[in-house]
């Protein structure tokens, strides 16, 4: 084990040690919309408050963990956002774990960018704290009970290489199915005469699906023509395939559609 891999585990094994600590004492993440968590945390600052010199207390675990979640790019970045849609899966910040691995770090609440490819983390939902970004390494990942955020390397369909957040759909016996979202973002376009409407810039959001091979490394996209999704497999289940789309006729961005064709393919032997 070379001494950069070394330090990541030391760090996360006395990470887990504080967090347990830290879970025993505190049980969740406050949640600030509670009109009485709010009124105790405004009187912060008052002697007895149970809630006193919160947000000074420097509990190495938390530190520890935001450390370790921070935007590993060292770039802050800034925009403007778009007066037609959104950066955001949800533009409100949830409730999910933080997991290196199997071990879980932390609970935080969290927003998936996906035009920035960023999950924002804060600790708490007050307007004055700044949120930071989760570090992205494969083996970090935000879960909630209805997804689980994965950083992977995968191949779009005109074959590049690329890397960014997936959210995984389902594993099946074979095949392992994920969703991507992404977002572009367009600028605004003046009218070119009276007779023409300004363009206002706008956020338009994408959805891909990406499978994977359970016994393979490389996740691959879903093309987006039937007949190409076909020559993705085998010789003897292209057949098979084909006749599906045939009585089918699944939509390539519709995902309960993706997700009847994935049970499919992953019931042929």
């Amino acid at each position: 084990m070379n001494s950069k891999k070394k330090n990541v585990v030391q760090c996360i094994s006395a990470l887990s040690l504080s967090l347990c600590f830290f879970i025993t004492a505190h049980a969740q993440v406050l949640d600030t919309g509670n009109p009485a968590v709010a009124a105790a945390l405004s009187n912060a600052q008052v002697e007895g408050n149970p809630l006193a010199n919160f947000f000074q207390k420097r509990t190495p675990m938390m530190d520890q963990l935001f450390q370790l979640v921070k935007d590993d790019d060292g770039i802050t970045r800034h925009y403007v956002g778009a007066e037609v849609g959104s950066a955001y899966e949800n533009d409100n910040f949830a409730l999910g774990n933080v997991y290196y691995n199997t071990e879980e770090l932390g609970r935080v609440y969290y927003r998936f960018n996906a035009y920035n490819n960023e999950i924002e983390i804060k600790k708490t939902l007050l307007d004055e704290e700044k949120q930071q970004a989760l570090i992205k390494n494969a083996e970090v990942k935000l879960v909630t009970p209805e997804k689980e955020l994965l950083y992977r390397e995968f191949i779009d369909r005109k074959g590049k290489a690329a890397e960014g957040y997936l959210t995984l759909l389902k594993t099946g016996s074979k095949y392992t199915l994920y969703r991507r979202l992404y977002v572009k973002f367009t600028d605004a376009k003046a009218a070119a005469n009276s007779m023409v409407n300004p363009t206002p810039s706008r956020f338009t959001q994408y959805t891909e699906f990406y499978f994977q091979e359970n016994d393979g490394e490389t996740i691959k996209e879903m093309p987006r023509a039937k007949k190409n999704i076909a020559k993705l497999f085998s010789k003897s289940k292209a057949p098979k395939i084909q006749d599906y789309f045939k009585k089918k006729k699944p939509e390539a961005d519709n995902e309960n559609d993706m997700m009847n064709f994935f049970n499919h393919i992953d019931s042929l032997e």
